[in-house]
């Protein structure tokens, strides 16, 4: 019976993987990039309200400017992932062209129905005044 439990364990302890859904829809995406902003495919961060829309990392991201100092970012992969198009924003809209779904950015990108997956947020942390780390 002890070499059992001690088998059961083992395995146990060897079968761990990362296969925990990230925003119950996406699982396995890791994020961990510093953006320069004095690049210029991130020139459009420099100022309130301005926006950028690159490949970080393998990922399309969408990261836009709230105000003075505040920053968001998305992933532009629709959650459903039954779409090859990237999702647009317009506004506080983000809207999956595949399926028209809307999810709100103001929200973490909740579905505006209430239904389904979020769009997939990433964590924007400044780390000087030229400098952005975005992270998951």
């Amino acid at each position: 019976m002890k070499k059992i439990f001690y088998l059961f364990l083992v395995i146990i302890c060897f079968s761990c993987s990362d296969n925990t859904p990230i925003n119950n829809c996406f699982s396995g995406i890791k994020m961990n990039a510093i953006i320069d902003l004095s690049l210029p495919e991130f020139s459009g961060l420099l100022v309130p309200g301005g926006e950028s829309q690159n490949v970080i990392q393998g990922r399309n991201v969408f990261i836009f400017r709230t105000g003075t100092s505040g920053y968001r970012a998305f992933d532009q992969q629709c959650p459903e992932q039954n779409c090859n198009s990237l999702m647009t924003f317009n506004g506080v809209e983000i809207t999956c062209p595949c399926d028209n779904k809307k999810y709100n950015y103001l929200s973490g990108g909740a579905p505006l129905d209430g239904e389904g997956c979020n769009a997939l947020m990433y964590f924007v942390t400044p780390i000087s005044n030229n400098q952005l780390r975005i992270s998951r």
